[in-house]
């Protein structure tokens, strides 16, 4: 056969042959195996090569169809795995250039007319070329080549952004990258590769890397695969530029062009040879035609900062500093902002000036990150040639002010960090256009724009030049303006950054800037008020700033030294004299009845000051003896027949009834500053000696009720509105917030003495101002902002709120009153009716409430029967007959949301009237009817009713409702009531809400009970009255119609059976032992058992063809096991004995554990998924195996079970709700297969755990199988072990650390980690070297653990995951330091080495991102109190860490000088590593000083300054005191 085709070749060439045989026939000869060719594949090639070539060089003719064939046919050849074999075994095959450069040209011709004939298959061609190093050789061979491919491929993809070709593209991409990477390290000439990058790949790479870094191709191409594509293509093309611009080896260039060397040579006429890179870079960048012009300013924008970036990566050395900044100028010239005059601020539009400014930020950037800037050496050495250049761009922004553009403002912000001086003589102008003018409204904006100025005030701070500051601020607020369109002058997040710089400054500076306040406002704002809408609006700005001085800065004591005291005392005199009474002087004397916007704005300014220089003269007075305030004593005021006291001194009480009445109507800051003074005066007057006396007290309720009632009626509807807390920012619709703010802030204080309907009013408003649902009330980005929503809120969860009674029970009867008022409207018969069967819904007060109940509960003593009888009859006649109230949908909702707040009360110690009030309200709503409402509403409903009895029930006095109503009869009003309701649910049998239902009501009845036995309150006839009760159900069980009722009903008197016997079987045993048992309390014991079996069994039947056990069923089996089991047992026997009725009641029980059991170990598995059916699995499972008379004697009931659990912990994880109650249980459960197996069935598990753990799992990737090893070990670990099986787990305990360690390491090589691996490994680990303290014998078993840390991966993870993983390595390495301390000291290189990583880490995820938000800082915060915690366990052992103490503190300041972290995460940071420098002696802060580098010895000196200031003065201090 082979002789029949070897004329294919000739075939092949011959012109008689038609293409389509031709094709036909080279496709049959590449696959066939009886096809002999000699060099076949060489032959084929070659073939389809020259057929290609002969076609585009026009000698030859061929359709369009056949070319793309040909193509195609090239293209399988190339990626068929047989050619790959055949390069694989050596096999040579030539591909001829002609090919290589018919691909080239077919590119370029895609990349310049967009012309996609065959560009698929050319694609995939050429990808099949790059892709096998032995063809690819063509191109590494001649590297022309490869730069003409690349730049066209890059030129294709920039100009078609948008093609069906654009994956493939990328990938062909990606390999010329690779290859031309390789050319590039390999080629020694430098200006050849500088020539082949600026005059053929430059601008190709720089475009595409700009519309990759854009997102063009994202919409087309989505998915992970193309984000790392992408990514990887952006790093190629950054290494490309680096290894062809910045080589090292053009230092030399570099510097001749940019240093003075430069210049020399010109004038010196020695440039012939001198290669000029930078000149040649930013021609090439700002050539203009290489592509669109919007695009082209676009790609220089974000090419700058890249180059920029490149060039410090390769050239930054300390010798190196001037040569990087003088590139900087150059790469800013070629920014289109750089070139505009002042006054162009148009010539641009708004996304240029993000974009240009963005890059100007990434440039300022990485100056300030390099350390570029050195002040005193730019000023001795080069002339501020840095300084200058700052000092331009610092003008072009304040000339061209962006306030809208969050980068103008991190501009700002790094100029100024740089040198001070840079923007210093632009102060006033950048205070204008920055603050106090600017209009900044976007968030992003808002944000940067608080960075700037609390930049500006540290910085000013820092320097102790702050007046100088405040002087700026004045002279730009006092500026002619137009103060109408001016922000708030401090707004939250201004004043913030403000108020923390106050705090710091000496007080003397304090002082200055408050002088400089008044001067200002005397001078140029006091004079012009009349009439002037402008100045009216300064003073109120002044009066902010004033108010925010005065309130923030520090407090006068008496150890000020008395200069200071008596300046302040003559600057508050000052104030009151000239400023404060002035201003109130102009508010009447030019008050008009319809009052402008200037006469409103001079009430607010003079109300705000008068408020201000109140609350500070009164705290400058409480803590400083030596300071005499001026105002009037309180007691004093109290005389006075007025109803209004002088509220400052100076002005009379005539005075402040013209105010009031001048700003009567007004909702705005003035009435909020005037409630301020009254409160003020309250304060006042509780801290006199006489506070209580008759004068003082009518003051005092006179005051508060004028606080309330001066609002009027602001607080009678909600609002929406937000208040950030700042007086500036007060206005009419956020003055109902700072009303109830004030009133709520200060209720301790104001509710002793308000009035009984004053009260009622306020717990009327926080109910009506709560939230409606949780979503309600939140604000976008977390702003510190309060709403009515918030303040009411925070308010009810609030421990003082029980504390204030009068309103705490006010509260209470207005949820009560409208609880009851919903409950009426759902009254199906006549209200007076209604009333008389349920009188507790009409109480209309407190008063009368408890009124009601104390006579009801005085007619009787604790054993009265009278009430009891007459309430239970009416319930249950009420129930069986039809609830006389029944409720709809809108109703329930209702009644829901007065739940919810009530759930939030502390319910616990209530009057006995209160208690037993709410309770029979709670009662009623649990059996009202709820018609034709929807189930899960329903079901909602009833667990929050029975949970909220629960929670009263648990109250102090709870008790108390057995005074009114008996155990049994609350029993069956409550199950039929459930009963009625239960068949008309329409839900599953396992629905989540019905079991809900089940647990709660079960925990109910439950609690009734076990109070009932707690106080031995009529045993007899209360469980008598159950059981019978119960009983009546028993004999209907048999009945046809018992058996068509749905399973809700039967589920639920399998709940009331267990809680009986749950209840009452601890009862009969204790009184048993006692001897004091009565007769009828075993026989109730035994009936509801037998009851209890029956309904198991009918449950058993019923529920388990072809499905699970249900939920109910396995939360009762177990109880019945365990009463089963505690009343045969005698005298601590191990087992049960004989029965003491039948052998009947106890077979038949036996059989249906038995069922149970065998039915368990097959859906223990299933099981797994619900923790709670779970668990009580696992308890019936631990139970039977006590009962050894239940065991089968044909098989082994610890193997069967250890089999069953071992499935549970192959399967997936446990839900992790139930996590760590499941762990209890399961561990319980082996606890007790240990003690009742033998020791060759722990050996077993033993076996079973080594055999899950060993290696080759791990290569088979029976990933489940390692799990449940790890899981299985973690629980053994926990159980009690003593004697010989204890001794076989640590003779093993050398092959479970090795094979721990094993596969830690296969974990780690996984892609990606599997972390599912290892974060139980590692903390099974930290358990087995805490667990083995006393048992592990050989230290390398130890040491073996730090192999396993030194690789945990903590790079690359998402913030949960990173604070799990921090967590069980920090559990592991604080084991060895606590229990293997020999160990440690061993070896501490590897002991330190993980402790770092782990700093190093929370570092790292500590930093300070550019974008992102900040709700993942709790998880570092929690890592980096570990760090601190393991810092100071290393701090207590001085005597071995004090040697490399130095140690790490060098790492600690080589580390965080490379990151900027967040306040918190350095402060807890911090905090360790002072710890450290107190085992740190001289010799070593000298060592440190010495042998750190520059970077890190500056962070050093800082840190070792602070350390000095804060920690050691401080506990120096502590010292002092200590004996």
């Amino acid at each position: 056969m082979a002789a029949v085709y070897s004329g294919i070749s000739f075939k092949l060439k011959s012109k008689t042959t038609s293409w389509e045989d031709k094709l036909k026939l080279a496709h049959f000869a590449w696959i066939s195996h009886q096809c002999f060719l000699p060099n076949k594949e060489q032959v084929l090639l070659d073939w389809a090569r020259q057929s290609l070539v002969a076609f585009y060089k026009k000698k030859l003719e061929l359709q369009e169809d056949i070319v793309e064939r040909l193509w195609v046919y090239v293209d399988n050849i190339l990626h068929s795995k047989k050619l790959q074999t055949l390069l694989k075994n050596g096999k040579t095959i030539n591909l001829q250039l002609s090919l290589v450069k018919i691909i080239n040209e077919r590119i370029e011709e895609f990349s310049r007319s967009g012309c996609q004939r065959n560009i698929c298959a050319i694609l995939s061609c050429c990808q099949g070329i790059l892709s096998a190093p032995a063809l690819a050789v063509i191109y590494t061979a001649k590297p022309e080549l490869t730069v003409a491919l690349l730049s066209q491929l890059c030129w294709s993809a920039c100009r078609q952004p948008e093609g069906a070709v654009t994956a493939k593209l990328f990938e062909v991409i990606h390999l010329a990258l690779d290859h031309y990477l390789r050319l590039q390290q390999q080629q020694a000439n430098p200006r050849r590769v500088f020539g082949d990058m600026t005059g053929h790949l430059f601008q190709p790479c720089l475009v595409l890397r700009h519309l990759l870094l854009g997102g063009t191709w994202t919409q087309a191409s989505q998915g992970q695969l193309w984000q790392v594509l992408s990514r990887a293509i952006r790093n190629q093309i950054d290494a490309v530029l680096r290894g062809g611009v910045f080589r090292h080896d053009l230092l030399s260039s570099y510097k001749e062009e940019l240093l003075e060397q430069y210049q020399e040579n010109v004038k010196m006429g020695v440039l012939k040879s001198l290669l000029t890179p930078m000149e040649a870079v930013i021609a090439r960048l700002v050539e203009p035609d290489y592509v669109k012009s919007d695009l082209r300013v676009l790609v220089v924008a974000s090419s700058v900062p890249l180059l920029y970036r490149l060039f410090l990566e390769s050239y930054l050395k300390e010798e190196n500093q001037f040569l990087c900044f003088q590139v900087l100028p150059r790469l800013f010239g070629c920014l289109q902002i750089s070139h505009l005059q002042e006054g162009q601020i148009e010539a641009l539009s708004l996304p240029d000036w993000t974009t240009e400014l963005l890059a100007i930020e990434q440039l300022l950037n990485s100056v300030a990150t390099s350390n570029i800037y050195n002040v005193a050496t730019d000023r001795i050495r080069h002339a501020e040639t840095q300084f200058h250049f700052y000092r331009r761009v610092a003008e072009l922004l304040i000339n061209h002010s962006q306030a809208s553009v969050p980068a103008w403002f991190r501009c700002l912000k790094i100029l100024i960090s740089l040198n001070h001086l840079i923007l210093e003589p632009d102060l006033d102008d950048l205070l204008s256009s920055a603050w106090i003018d600017a209009e900044v409204t976007e968030f992003r904006a808002k944000k940067a724009q608080e960075v700037l100025i609390n930049t500006v005030f540290q910085t000013y701070a820092k320097l102790r030049q702050v007046p100088q500051l405040f002087e700026e601020v004045l002279g730009v607020i006092c500026r002619p303006a137009a103060e109408a369109l001016r922000q708030p002058l401090l707004a939250s997040g201004l004043s913030v950054p403000l108020s923390a710089c106050l705090l710091e400054l000496p007080l003397s500076q304090i002082l200055d800037s408050w002088s400089l306040v008044l001067d200002k406002f005397q001078s140029l704002v006091m004079p012009c008020l009349q009439t002037d809408n402008d100045m009216a609006l300064k003073a109120m700005s002044l009066s902010s700033l004033l108010h925010c001085i005065m309130f923030n800065m520090q407090s006068l004591d008496n150890n000020m030294p008395l200069p200071i005291i008596r300046r302040t005392q003559c600057i508050m005199e000052r104030m009151l004299r000239e400023l404060v009474r002035p201003l109130l002087g102009h508010l009447l004397d030019l008050w008009s009845p319809e009052p402008e916007l200037w006469q409103q704005k001079v009430s607010d300014s003079a109300l705000l000051l008068s408020y201000t220089w109140a609350q500070v003269d009164a705290t400058l007075s409480l803590h400083c003896s030596q300071y005499y305030s001026l105002g009037i004593s309180p007691a004093r005021a109290a005389l006075d027949s007025s109803n209004l006291p002088l509220l400052l001194p100076g002005v009379e009480t005539e005075f402040w009834k013209k105010v009031e009445k001048c700003i009567g109507q007004s909702r705005s800051l003035s009435r909020y500053c005037l409630e301020q003074l009254y409160l003020q005066k309250v304060k006042r007057t509780l801290m006199e000696s006489n506070s209580q006396s008759k004068e003082a007290l009518q003051t005092l309720r006179f005051d508060t009720a004028h606080i309330l009632d001066s609002s009027g009626d602001c607080l009678s509807q909600k609002t929406v509105a937000a208040w950030d807390m700042q007086v500036s920012t007060m206005n009419e619709s956020v003055y109902p917030v700072a009303h109830w703010h004030l009133i709520v802030s200060n209720l301790t204080v104001l509710t002793p003495y308000l009035c009984l309907n004053d009260v009622r009013y306020v717990a009327t408003v926080l109910l009506r101002t709560l939230p409606a649902s949780k979503a309600q009330g939140s604000l976008a980005h977390g702003e510190p902002h309060v709403t009515l929503e918030k303040i009411s809120t925070a308010l009810l969860h609030s421990p003082l709120f029980p504390e204030m009674q009068s309103l705490y029970f006010a509260f209470l009867t207005c949820i009560i009153a409208e609880c009851s008022s919903i409950l009426c409207s759902g009254a199906r018969s006549d209200l007076s009716l209604v009333s008389q069967q349920l009188p507790w819904l009409f109480g209309k007060d407190y008063h009368t409430v408890v009124a009601q109940w104390e006579t009801k509960l005085a007619k009787v003593g604790p054993e009265g029967v009278e009430p009891r009888g007459e309430i239970a009859q009416n319930f249950l006649t009420m129930v069986k007959s039809g609830f006389p109230i029944k409720l709809d949908e809108e109703q329930l909702k209702g009644l829901l949301e007065l739940l919810e707040v009530i759930s939030a009360l502390r319910l616990d110690s209530l009057s006995p009237s209160y208690h037993v009030h709410l309770f029979f309200l709670l009662f009623s709503m649990a059996v009202s009817e709820l018609g034709q409402c929807s189930c899960p509403l329903v079901l909602q409903f009833l667990v929050k009713c029975y949970r909220l009895l629960s929670g009263l029930q648990r109250g102090k006095n709870g008790r108390c409702v057995f005074r009114v109503m008996y155990v049994s009869d609350i029993f069956e009003v409550v199950l039929t009531s459930l009963l009625q309701a239960s068949a008309e649910f329409q839900v599953r049998e396992d629905d989540a809400a019905w079991l809900q239902l089940l647990q709660v009501s079960g925990v109910f009845l439950e609690q009734l009970m076990q109070m009932l036995t707690q106080v031995k309150l009529s045993l007899v006839l209360n469980f008598g009255k159950i059981t019978a009760f119960l009983s009546r159900y028993r004999k209907e069980a048999s009945s046809k119609e018992w058996k068509s009722q749905n399973f809700q009903c039967r589920q639920l008197l399998l709940v009331a059976l267990s809680k009986l016997c749950q209840s009452l079987g601890p009862c009969v045993k204790e009184r048993r032992q006692l001897l004091e048992a009565p007769t009828e309390l075993p026989e109730f014991l035994q009936q509801a058992m037998m009851q209890m079996g029956t309904m198991l069994k009918l449950c058993l039947v019923s529920g388990t063809t072809g499905r699970c056990l249900p939920p109910v069923l396995l939360a009762t089996v177990p109880t019945l096991l365990e009463v089963d089991m505690s009343q045969h047992l005698r005298d601590g026997q191990p087992k049960i004995a004989q029965v003491v009725d039948t052998d009947q009641t106890l077979l038949s029980h036996g059989t249906l554990y038995q069922d149970v059991y065998t039915q368990l170990l097959e859906e223990l598995p299933a099981l797994s998924e619900n923790a709670q059916s779970f668990q009580a699995a696992l308890r019936f499972l631990t139970l039977f195996l006590l009962a050894p008379e239940l065991h089968s004697k044909e098989t082994s009931v610890f193997a069967s079970v250890f089999y069953s659990v071992q499935k549970v912990l192959t399967g997936p994880c446990i839900p992790a709700p139930g996590t760590q109650d499941t762990e209890l249980h399961l561990g319980a459960l082996l606890t007790q297969m240990f003690e009742t197996g033998t020791t060759e069935h722990f050996g077993m598990v033993l076996q079973s755990i080594l055999q899950g753990l060993d290696v080759t799992q791990a290569w088979r990737s029976d990933l489940q199988v390692v799990l449940c090893a790890i899981r299985l070990l973690k629980l053994l670990l926990k159980c009690p072990l003593n004697g010989e099986k204890a001794r076989l787990l640590w003779r093993s305990c050398p092959q479970i650390v090795t094979a721990l360690m094993l596969q830690h390491r296969e974990a780690c090589q996984e892609q990606p980690v599997a972390l599912v691996v290892i974060e139980p490994l590692l903390e099974v680990l930290a358990v087995l070297l805490r667990k083995g303290e006393e048992s592990i014998s050989n230290p390398h078993h130890v040491s073996l653990a730090f192999n396993i840390l030194l690789t945990v991966p903590l790079e690359h993870l998402k913030p949960r995951e990173f604070g799990s993983v921090f967590l069980k390595m920090h559990d592991v390495l604080f084991s060895i330091l606590q229990c293997h301390s020999k160990v440690m000291l061993k070896a501490i290189p590897s002991f330190l080495s993980s402790f770092n990583r782990l700093l190093f880490s929370v570092m790292h995820e500590g930093r300070q991102k550019d974008k992102g938000s900040m709700d993942d800082l709790p998880v570092v915060l929690e890592s980096a109190r570990l760090v601190e915690r393991m810092y100071s366990h290393l701090a207590t052992r001085a005597e071995e860490f004090t040697t490399f103490s130095p140690f790490l503190v060098a790492q600690y300041v080589t580390e965080v000088q490379k990151v900027t972290l967040y306040p918190p995460v350095k402060n807890l940071l911090q905090e360790g590593i002072y710890l450290i420098l107190d085992l740190c002696m001289e010799r070593d802060i000298q060592f440190l000083r010495a042998s750190l580098q520059s970077g890190a010895r500056d962070v050093f000196k800082d840190l070792h300054s602070d350390y000095l200031k804060y920690h050691k003065a401080k506990h120096e201090g502590e010292k002092r005191y200590t004996a």
